[in-house]
């Protein structure tokens, strides 16, 4: 007699599923579904139905989809954010973080740049998504429980800078330097800004492209780019000082080319820093109180004394 192998389907697949073709038909209704769409739905639909050693992927990759997923969908709630923070963020900037000539720092790198910064910052803020995605996998590959923990620390991560982007919308440095410090330019269009300095230098249009796609101009506070490699220097702080001190390293220079490339303010990084350690500390508490609350195996006594796992 055969055994029957069990279903690949289970209530998580449905689910998974379900905000696969929910998502699909959203962007669609939306008028923005594009190619990337429909292979990152497909792609998780197809982890969640191969089975059990692919779905163990799902317990980081579901976080990663629901990231891109928010930060893609950005536009639909823009309506909702208060009011667009434009000269008095530069100016309090300045005051809190004077530059010589009683400038604030972005304002005074933007005529003080030069080739070498401008390959190594550049290459910083192409990278800074990249490392997340390293770390991820390195973890998800040794079978480390920090695998989950580092993909829902970035879904939390930018959920918190979403939030803040519709509370507290804050035009970049960038933008006061092109249109101003009077009412936000809702018309205004997004910027690789310094960024477009590195693409010139290597002749491509990656920067370029990538801004190209941004849907929030007033996204400046907080920085998502210094919080991603922050957050990264914790998750491998356990690793000792040969991953410490190249991982902190990353942070400090991905946190002073955003301000170095006028994307963003000082207060901006600040701010950024602060929300990846809250995503860090409330990550790491939950999977805390989940693993506190997980059922013991007790040995199991035989006849003879005995135990059996």
């Amino acid at each position: 007699m055969t055994s029957r192998s069990p279903s690949r389907a289970t209530p998580f697949t449905w689910l998974v599923t379900f905000l696969a073709t929910g998502h699909v038909a959203l962007v669609a209704a939306t008028g923005r579904l594009r190619w990337d769409h429909v292979a990152a739905d497909v792609l998780l639909m197809g982890v969640a139905w191969a089975g059990p050693r692919t779905r163990r992927f799902l317990a980081g990759g579901l976080p990663l989809w629901l990231t891109g997923m928010l930060l893609d969908s950005q536009g639909l709630w823009l309506f909702l954010r208060g009011t667009i923070h434009t000269g008095d963020l530069w100016e309090l900037e300045r005051q809190l973080f004077p530059a010589p000539g009683g400038l604030n720092w972005p304002e005074w790198w933007a005529t003080r740049f030069n080739p070498v910064l401008d390959l190594l910052c550049g290459f910083s803020y192409a990278a800074y998504l990249y490392e997340v995605f390293a770390v991820a996998i390195f973890f998800f590959v040794k079978k480390d429980t920090r695998f989950e923990k580092v993909c829902w620390a970035f879904l939390l991560v930018n959920a918190i800078g979403v939030v803040i982007y519709l509370v507290y919308p804050a035009a970049p440095p960038w933008y006061v330097l092109k249109y101003g410090p009077g009412p936000a330019d809702l018309a205004a269009l997004p910027s690789p800004a310094g960024t477009a300095r590195f693409d010139a230098l290597l002749g491509i249009h990656y920067f370029a492209s990538f801004y190209a796609r941004n849907t929030n101009v007033f996204g400046a506070m907080p920085s998502l780019h210094a919080s991603y490699p922050f957050m990264m220097v914790f998750f491998l702080w356990h690793k000792g000082w040969a991953w410490r001190v190249p991982a902190a390293l990353f942070s400090a220079l991905v946190s002073f080319s955003a301000v170095y490339l006028t994307h963003h303010y000082i207060l901006d990084v600040l701010a950024g820093l602060t929300a990846a350690l809250a995503a860090f500390l409330v990550v790491e508490a939950v999977f805390a109180r989940r693993t506190a609350q997980a059922p013991i195996a007790v040995p199991l006594t035989t006849s003879r004394g005995d135990t059996r796992a």
